[in-house]
Order: C-alpha cells, then structure tokens, then sequence
C-alpha cells in the first residue's frame, strides 16, 4: 500500500470537500466543518477556523488510508468510480457522525447549531451535500490513488520423475 499518495489523496479531497462547503456557505447554506472541528479547541474565530481546516486536512488524509486498504484488499484497483462508491459509504458513516456532534463537540447546541444525522437540521440541502461531497472526496481519493501491484506465487504444479 502506497501510503504516502493515499494520505496525499485524502488532503487533496478535503480540499475539494472544502471548497464545496465554502460554495455552499456563500449560496446561504450554514455548513461550517472546519469552525466545527476548530471550537472543539478553541472559541470561534479565525484560529479556530485555521485549526478546524487543518483537522479536516489530516482526518481526511488519514480517512484514504481506508480507502487505499479497500482498494488494495477488496477492489485490486481504484477508480474514481470505485472511488465514488467507497464514498457513499464513507458519507452514510458520515452522515450518522454528524448525528452525535452534540455528545461530542462542548459548544453544541448552546453556542452552535446541532448539524443533525446527515446534516438533516441544515435541510435538504444539508442531506444532499453530505452525500454530494463525500463521494466527490471517494471519486478523487480513487482518482488519485494507484495501487500497487500484489504479486502471488505462481501455484506449484506436481512433476513426475
């Protein structure tokens, strides 16, 4: 397993999930991951801004490292359709998460709006883009990931003498 491209992958996908947020965040949708990670440490600001984005980076980093096991054991290759199916997945775990930040996160509900299972609180749209952005981040993980190649020993056939 190539760990270091599978952990590159998984930052260049939080950055694409991030973008996607911000986009969302100027059409009015209040989704803010990464002040959410960030105040678990710090009070809002822009610290903790920075801090949360930096968390979102390395758990996502991390979180292809999952994907790069699956695409090594499981699939024997990768894709971004592959990809975009393993984060389909990764978003129904996703989704569920979001559903316990409240037992989580010390700022939730008093200081900061409860997202709710699969960001249901922020709406349909909430729901639609947790789904949207987590299998966009499976589609480039298994599009920037490349497996390495698992040789097998050739099975050994009987020799008469």
């Amino acid at each position: 397993m190539n760990l270091g491209r599978a952990f590159l992958a998984g930052v260049v996908g939080g950055v694409v999930m991030s973008m996607g947020l911000a986009m969302g965040r100027a059409m009015g949708m209040p989704a803010n991951l990464e002040m959410m990670l960030g105040t678990m440490l710090l009070e809002p600001g822009t610290a903790a801004f920075m801090v949360g984005m930096v968390m979102h980076l390395m758990i996502s980093g991390l979180i292809a490292l999952i994907y790069a096991w699956g695409f090594e054991t499981l699939t024997h290759r990768s894709s971004a359709l592959i990809g975009a199916g393993f984060g389909f997945i990764h978003a129904i775990i996703g989704g569920m998460v979001m559903g316990m930040m409240p037992m989580m996160h010390p700022l939730i509900p008093e200081m900061m709006p409860a997202p709710g299972a699969f960001m249901s609180n922020l709406g349909m749209m909430g729901v639609l883009a947790e789904f949207v952005l987590h299998i966009l981040y499976g589609a480039v993980v298994g599009a920037i990931y490349i497996p390495t190649l698992v040789r097998r020993p050739a099975q050994a056939t009987a020799q008469t003498i």
